[in-house]
This record gives C-alpha cells, sequence and structure tokens, in this order.
C-alpha cells in the first residue's frame, strides 16, 4: 500500500529563501521480501517543473549524511543539474547479524522497494520520469557497502555511486562485491577515514583496486585523520566530482548512460603513511603523507598506489589540494553525542 503526504518545506539558500514542495511515500514489504517494516522515502524537486534528468538517493544514516538532503549547495546543484533529491529512511531487515540492520542486497527487497517509491512519487508530484531516472546514490557506513551491492544489482541504472566510510559485516562488506561490466563502468568515490576503525581504510581500497584493474573509472578519497565521521567536509569536492560525471555520461531517463573516457583525462596516486591503529578487523590504519597527478598515458611514481580517476585537471588538481591535507576537519558526526565513535581505542 502506497500513501502520500506533502508538505512545504522553507529552506535558506543564502539571502535568498526557497520553497520547497516535498512528496512522502510508504511502500509495505512484500511476501518473501526480507523488510520487516513499510519503507519511508521522500523526495524534492529543486529545478521545480523542469523535467528530472536524474535522482540523488541518500539513506538516512544519522545527521552526517542526512544533511546532504537539505544542505543549499547540494540543493543548488541539484537545481543546475535538473536532480530529483530522495531521501531513503533506515529500514530494518527480519534477518539480519544485526538488530535493526538492513538487508545489504537490493535483490532482497529493498532494490524492488526503491523503485516501487520513485514511480509513486514521481506519479504524485507529476514528476512521471523519476520512476525511470537515472540514480546517484550516496551511502555512508553500511549503507556505503549496500551502494556498492546495488551498483551490482542495477548498473544501468546508477549514474555515480558515493561510498563513504563503507563497511559491514563480513561476508556483505565491500570488498567482497563482484561487479560485471556494467557495474564497474559505474563511475564511484570511495571515501575512508584514516582513523576509522569501523570501516577502515584496507577493505574499501581492496574494493577499489580489484575494480580500478578491471577499468573502473573510479576515485579513492582519504580523510586524514578522520575517524567514522565528517563526511561533509567533503562536500565540496563531491560536487565538483558529480559535476564532472555528469558532464561526461549526459543522463536521461529515456536514453542509456555514456561511458568514461579513460584514454582522457587524468590520473592519481597516493602514498600511505602507516599509523599505529588498527580497523576491528586487525588490518592496518593510514593516512595519506603523499600523493601526485598526471595526465592519462603518462606515468605516476611507481611506489605509489593508483588512487584515481579524473576527466579533467580542476578535479585532479581538487583532489590533489585535498587528500594532501595533514589533517580534516571535523565538521559534523553521525552521531553527535559520541563524537569519538568510530576512534581507535
Amino acid at each position: 500500500m502506497i500513501m502520500f503526504a506533502c508538505f512545504a518545506l522553507v529552506l535558506a539558500a543564502g539571502p535568498a529563501v526557497a520553497q520547497l514542495q516535498q512528496y512522502k511515500t510508504v511502500d509495505a514489504p512484500q511476501a518473501g521480501e526480507n523488510i520487516a517494516q513499510a519503507c519511508q522515502y521522500e523526495a524534492e524537486f529543486p529545478a521545480g517543473d523542469r523535467p528530472v534528468k536524474a535522482a540523488w538517493v541518500t539513506y538516512d544514516r544519522g545527521p552526517d549524511i542526512t544533511e546532504f538532503y537539505t544542505d543549499a549547495a547540494v540543493l543548488a546543484f541539484a537545481a543546475k543539474n535538473d536532480l530529483a533529491m530522495v531521501l531513503a529512511h533506515q529500514c530494518a531487515a527480519i534477518r539480519t547479524s544485526e538488530k535493526g540492520e538492513m538487508d545489504m542486497y537490493p535483490e532482497h527487497g529493498l532494490g524492488r522497494s526503491l523503485f516501487t517509491a520513485l514511480d509513486a512519487l514521481g506519479q504524485e508530484s507529476g514528476h512521471k520520469d523519476l520512476g525511470s531516472a537515472k540514480l546517484i546514490v550516496l551511502g555512508f557506513s553500511g549503507t556505503g557497502a549496500y551502494f556498492g551491492h546495488f551498483v551490482a544489482y542495477a548498473p544501468k541504472r546508477v549514474l555515480a555511486a558515493i561510498l563513504t566510510n563503507p563497511g559491514q559485516t563480513d561476508p556483505d562488506n565491500i570488498d567482497k562485491i563482484k561487479l560485471d561490466a556494467d557495474g564497474v563502468a559505474v563511475p564511484e568515490l570511495i571515501i575512508a577515514g584514516g582513523r576509522d576503525t569501523v570501516g577502515g581504510v584496507m577493505k574499501p581500497y581492496a574494493f577499489y583496486e580489484h575494480h580500478r584493474a578491471e577499468g573502473a573509472p573510479w576515485v579513492y578519497l582519504v580523510q586524514n585523520n578522520i575517524p567514522h565521521c565528517c563526511i561533509n567536509n567533503t562536500r565540496d569536492f563531491m560536487i565538483a566530482w558529480l559535476q564532472a560525471v555528469i558532464d561526461a555520461r549526459k543522463p536521461s531517463p529515456e536514453k542509456p548512460l555514456l561511458p568514461m573516457n579513460l584514454t582522457s583525462g587524468w590520473y592519481g596516486s597516493i602514498a600511505p603513511c602507516a599509523t599505529p591503529y588498527k580497523d576491528h578487523w586487525g588490518l592496518p590504519l593510514w593516512n595519506v603523507c603523499d600523493a601526485h597527478i598526471q595526465r592519462a598515458g603518462k606515468a605516476l611514481p611507481g611506489k605509489e598506489l593508483p588512487a584515481g580517476y579524473f576527466p579533467t585537471e580542476q578535479l585532479a588538481r581538487a583532489w590533489l589540494a585535498y587528500i594532501k591535507q595533514p589533517d580534516h576537519p571535523r565538521t559534523s558526526f553521525a552521531r553527535p553525542n559520541d563524537p569519538s565513535f568510530g576512534e581507535p581505542k
């Protein structure tokens, strides 16, 4: 059963105040799905009545990530690029290794639920193209791992995936995901914290490196000395990366996404520096001591780890400037009452 509600959401965007209408839907699980209760979704359309070219989908995994749904800079970016903003609420599984956690495999119900919700929200709002829109997916922690699985589930629908501090219990973790050629072609931005004992740096990098070797147009970004939090300080780079991906892939509900051109652009590499800390799997944590970029076709330092593909020199230099900061600011927290969550003990 689908239920709707809409209300006015007042958002401050610099000196101007924009009035956005927001739509809500509730989707009940179907027989056999590993979903414990009806899932809730909401959407807003910063571009107004213009046709939707793509939808930015975020799971509410605490205020650190949920803030992206109402952030003024994100909404301005969405308006510029004709994006719908969709917030999916945490939807726990019936059977899971951790009470209250979601099922990490979209084929067990959550994938169907999201697509049903997008269609319903599109019908209610008059943006029927939302039902077939390409998706930008943004997940933190467990939902970072979930959206990694989602790319494997529906690669032709995903414009870009942003996996921040991704981590989950084995065998559902991010480094266990295997992608086909369509999944490898989806641009991914993988963000890890250098002091994050929950998600770590090694497992996200193993996922990155495995598929980079298959030609994945991905970026690996380390937040130096950051625990399991604070992805908001990557916002400016995240938006710049998404703009480059949108410009290259030309999203449209009616047309297939274009591939990234790996023969042009820029590549990056990093030099990890060891710390005395380990993640909860016992794997080492590390920050980035140095990094370099180079135009496609030219060699990077041989002793550094491959760490990114960038469609433009400007984006490559933005990544380089960010990743070479010795310490990144702690500007927001997934658990405001426990800002040290995920710190090494």
